[in-house]
């Protein structure tokens, strides 16, 4: 840990940075831990707008088939 910054009182692992005033965080597997959720929500995320994109593909393929089929008889 850097001289710089200032131990949080009450806090295992979080420190202050005097110049900035920012708590860091200087527990590295907390900081693991969320960038393995970062990750996952961003996984979910994509998921979710393929999903999306997949639901819009087919509702656009039904409405073609439903054009060609009037158009036809």
């Amino acid at each position: 840990m850097s001289d710089t910054f200032v131990k949080v009182e009450g806090e295992q692992g979080l420190v202050r940075d005097p110049n900035s005033g920012a708590i860091l965080n200087i527990n590295r597997d907390q900081q693991e831990a969320a960038r393995d959720r970062l990750r996952r929500f961003k996984m979910k995320e994509q998921e979710l707008q393929d999903l999306k994109n997949d639901v819009g593909e087919l509702k656009s393929l039904l409405m073609q088939l439903l054009e060609e089929k009037r158009s036809h008889g």
